[in-house]
């Protein structure tokens, strides 16, 4: 979107402004009846919160919404298929269990055995923490017990979607 703003928006109202740097600039007559102001471009968005979204069987919800909904159901998918073998929500298995996991410091879960690489961790789980442990846990605690990578970015943003979404 961000790029889609730039390039439909901020660019040609940049190229406009250019094109008539340069220009002699002259005082309207004091004959002439003084002139509106021409309307400014219009640079306003709708944005995806405000759109709507009618489903199949006719169910009518925000776009954001929907998009959003289907990003954490795709996360669950991509959670319980390549996460589900070792780690829960609810419980602590090969890996300690997840929900609640957006906000908290690495290393806390009651009851779990951590690596000593994990023990040392000095961070708390956001966003950006988990994409990049997910992406390389190695890199990020050298020695832990983790050696599984999700590569693919949208798989990672689903799963962290779908965390977040039982976190809260």
């Amino acid at each position: 979107m961000t790029r889609a703003l730039l390039r439909f928006c901020v660019l040609p109202s940049a190229l406009w402004l250019l094109a008539g740097c340069g220009a002699p600039q002259t005082a309207p007559a004091l004959t002439e009846p003084a002139s509106e102001p021409p309307p400014a471009a219009s640079t306003e968005i709708n944005p995806p919160s405000m759109a709507i979204h009618i489903s199949d069987q006719g169910e009518v919800s925000e776009a954001g919404t929907h998009e959003a909904g289907a990003l954490i159901e795709r996360g669950e998918r991509v959670y319980q298929r390549q996460c589900g073998a070792c780690h829960s929500l609810d419980q602590n298995r090969v890996g300690p269990m997840h929900r609640g996991v957006i906000g908290r410091a690495a290393g806390t879960v009651p009851g779990y055995r951590y690596s000593r690489a994990l023990q040392g961790l000095d961070l708390v789980w956001t966003d950006e923490t988990l994409d990049a442990w997910l992406q390389n846990p190695s890199q990020m605690a050298r020695g832990t017990a983790m050696g599984f990578r999700l590569q693919d970015a949208a798989d990672r943003a689903a799963v962290i979607a779908y965390l977040e979404s039982v976190s809260e």
